[in-house]
């Protein structure tokens, strides 16, 4: 079937150079009002669903029964993670969990989910037939474009848990880093508010490290340890990294492998967000060691195979 080019908003030659040279892009205004209603809806569905979804989890619930007491965790229903394995891992590490260590007056939930497409097709029809697939494909300079996945991710307010300095590509089952993260903010994001930062051109390095727990700079369990990303987090002066405010309409697009991280959420506002995932259609399998199959991804994939179609559509294409 031949997917044509959608009629939308065109990036100009200077938002391709910044991410090239930069790792990262910030388009300003690119959704019109009812765009961002119409996700802003999404979220709210995706949210009444979440206790249904495999994949997803109250991460701050999670860290608080890993580093605060040797009990049971609660998995909340998801199968991606073997939650107690991976937290008597975790506690055994001596890896520290990653906290903005300003107290808030009230403690917020840090929340994450994957594959939600596959359930609100509300963002499904957003991600497939909006205006993204097309900006993916002129960023990438790639004729056609599948789309990988999503994630959402909320900070309520007082959600203090970091997310660990990471490159996406670490945890993508992939062979070839051509593809790119569009974040999508639905509410004002401020410093102290939950601000994703950037280590500009890290993309260009050369080197996809290790996959981290995320909300802990401890390396993957399965990973081999002479690839760990360095400490970005220790020394953020050092990696010149950038700190991103945006606002509802805006998104940010960065690399595959460019390393990002991001605040805790020390206000008193939550913040959501939604981050779609697109890569060269022609980009192939490769099983990499410390990456979790995702439940709702092949869990058969072998290196070299091509991408399942249903699980990962073309959705823009130049012919």
């Amino acid at each position: 079937m031949t997917i044509h080019p959608t009629i939308g908003r065109s990036l100009d030659v200077a938002d391709v150079a910044h991410f090239w040279k930069f790792g990262y892009v910030k388009l300003r205004n690119f959704f019109y009002d009812h765009e961002v209603a119409d996700l802003r809806t999404a979220m709210d569905e995706a949210l009444a669903s979440f206790g249904k979804s495999p994949n997803g989890y109250n991460v701050t619930a999670i860290g608080d029964s890993i580093w605060g007491a040797d009990g049971k965790i609660d998995d909340q229903g998801s199968s991606q993670h073997d939650v107690n394995a991976l937290g008597d891992f975790m506690r055994k590490s001596g890896f520290p969990r990653l906290l903005e260590p300003e107290k808030p007056k009230k403690r917020g939930n840090f929340l994450i989910d994957t594959s939600v497409w596959r359930r609100e097709e509300r963002l499904a029809k957003f991600a497939r037939e909006g205006s993204i697939p097309e900006a993916a494909a002129t960023l990438l300079s790639v004729d056609r474009v599948r789309f990988f996945d999503d994630q959402l991710f909320v900070k309520e307010g007082g959600a203090v848990d970091k997310a660990a300095f990471h490159q996406d590509l670490s945890y993508f089952h992939l062979d070839g880093n051509r593809g790119c993260v569009v974040w999508i903010p639905l509410d004002s994001v401020r410093r102290g508010g939950g601000a994703m930062g950037y280590v500009p051109g890290s993309h260009k390095w050369g080197a996809t490290y290790n996959a981290n727990v995320f909300v802990s700079e401890m390396p993957s369990p399965g990973t081999t340890a002479d690839n760990n990303m360095p400490s970005i987090d220790a020394n953020p002066e050092r990696y010149g990294v950038r700190y991103i405010e945006a606002d509802p309409g805006d998104i940010v697009i960065h690399h595959f492998q460019t390393i990002h991280g991001s605040e805790g959420n020390t206000s008193d506002r939550r913040r959501r967000a939604f981050s779609l995932r697109y890569c060269d259609a022609d980009i192939r399998y490769k099983v990499r060691p410390g990456a979790p199959f995702q439940p709702l991804h092949r869990q058969d994939a072998r290196n070299g195979d091509s991408l399942d179609p249903e699980i990962h559509p073309i959705v823009w294409s130049a012919v």
